[in-house]
């Protein structure tokens, strides 16, 4: 990899890189339900004051419209710029707030300057509705030396030629337009003043401004790159289809990350009489959770291959002991990373199936009725040391329909509401479905959930193992 592991931990949660401030929140509760850290360093008392803080002064008279907008917000001396979006309802929204204060600053300078063009370090061109270039300021040739010679044909002018019958006909008050003259960039605005009858072009020199966005494009490049690799290297350490096929034929894996990588992995193997199988969901999604999956992979291996540990009860207890020894938890009370687990053996020639969670249960259909097997109520990793992780015996008749599977799929935002899916909606969803064939299981339920979902942004990473015993 170009950038270490820990580089591309700190660089992969994009909200939180962000410069400026994002927040999420719900309009109904007045709660704010996300906020980066930008947010918190703009905006101290945020979280106190939620909905009611003068930031969501002009969202409130516009939420009504139900729609996505724009708008400008003035918070003390700063002004912000916000960018709002529906959130799968007419109450949950996401705010971008882009202090443009600088820039407000500068148009203001601009229209005081305006009246002082021979003053202005900004290039001023008036040209009459006739077509006359009437003025230009001492900056316009400072910029552009070549202009007195060039004139109408100078670059500066293509984009007025392209609107001056718009301007002359009355279809046109103003427009602005970026152009590139050489190796700078203008943010050039044209202006009719009626009472001169003439055009005025400001084009204002925002080249460093193109710099910094090309600089920011290059490094999010060189981010995007890195984690596609990481998906890469995550995608090799996951185990191959074709091993779950061979042991359970009639089976499927749905796994649909979040991000590029995922903090939900799959595991299984044979081991002894058993072919052991998980579906774990590690602390965080995107990067930070794919390093914690790489961590329990590369664990419940050594532990059921190693230290030939079949048993789940006892091999969830011995992963977590490697996990919070991993990460130091004993020393640092602060840590409470880890993950959620739904660990099973499935007994090969017989009818055993052994089942033990951390937070994750096991699901299991029978003469079409389902019943949940509940996990212990903690996850693997934190700071409580003293777990028990009780195993399920299972008795399983042919034709029994087994499932594990992370919170992603329930948690997900949308239908018509905007509402979470549910872990009832998905239990009925199973009972519907079971008696197809896994694989068709797994289209059905992929097609539910992307139907759910519709235009909303998937919350969280997406995994389910199914069986047929």
């Amino acid at each position: 990899m170009n950038l270490s592991e820990q580089d591309i931990a700190r660089l992969a949660s994009f909200p939180e890189q962000n410069p400026n401030p994002v927040i999420e929140a719900d309009f109904i509760s007045g709660q704010i339900t996300y906020m980066n850290s930008a947010a918190g360093r703009h905006f101290t008392d945020l979280k106190q004051k939620g909905t009611s803080h003068d930031l969501f002064s002009e969202v409130k008279k516009r939420i009504s419209l139900k729609k996505e907008f724009k708008c400008e917000v003035q918070i003390g001396s700063q002004t912000y710029e916000q960018k709002v979006y529906f959130n799968g309802s007419d109450h949950l929204l996401r705010v971008y707030s882009h202090d443009v204060s600088e820039m407000k600053q500068i148009e203001k300078n601009l229209g005081r300057l305006a009246s002082f063009p021979e003053q202005n370090p900004s290039p001023i061109i008036e040209v009459s509705l006739k077509g006359d270039i009437t003025y230009f300021n001492p900056a316009c040739l400072l910029k552009f030396p070549d202009f007195y010679e060039l004139k109408h044909e100078h670059p500066v002018m293509q984009p007025l030629k392209k609107n001056f019958d718009k301007f002359r006909n009355g279809q046109l008050q103003s427009f602005s337009e970026e152009i590139k003259i050489g190796s700078s960039y203008y943010d050039q605005r044209s202006r009719l003043l009626t009472e001169n009858g003439v055009i005025r072009m400001f084009n204002l020199d925002i080249t460093e401004q193109k710099r910094s966005e090309e600089i920011i494009r290059e490094k999010n490049k060189e981010i995007t790159d890195s984690i596609n690799y990481a998906k890469r290297i995550q995608e090799s350490i996951l185990p191959p289809a074709e091993q779950l096929e061979k042991a359970l034929p009639d089976s499927f894996v749905l796994f649909r990350p979040k991000d590029i990588v995922s903090g939900d992995f799959y595991w299984y193997s044979p081991a002894g009489d058993y072919f052991v199988i998980a579906a774990a969901d590690c602390t965080g999604h995107g990067v930070p959770g794919a390093l914690m999956s790489m961590l329990g992979s590369n664990f419940l291996g050594h532990i059921v291959h190693e230290k030939n540990i079949s048993s789940p009860g006892q091999a969830l207890h011995e992963l977590d002991e490697r996990i919070r020894g991993a990460l130091k938890q004993q020393e640092n009370p602060d840590s409470k990373d880890g993950m959620d687990i739904a660990l099973c053996a499935f007994q090969l020639k017989g009818n055993k199936l052994l089942y033990s969670g951390a937070n994750r249960p096991l699901v299991m259909i029978r003469n079409k009725e389902l019943k949940e097997y509940a996990p212990g109520k903690f996850p693997i990793g934190g700071q409580r040391s003293e777990k028990i992780f009780e195993n399920h015996q299972l008795e399983l008749q042919k034709g029994d329909c087994i499932y594990l599977f992370t919170d992603g799929y329930a948690d997900q935002f949308g239908g018509p509401r905007g509402k979470k899916f549910m872990k009832k909606r998905l239990y009925e969803l199973l009972l519907e479905i079971h008696s197809l064939p896994m694989k068709d299981q797994k289209e059905k339920l992929w097609k539910a959930f992307s139907d759910w979902k519709g235009s909303l942004e998937q919350v969280d990473d997406v995994l389910m193992i199914g069986f047929r015993a």
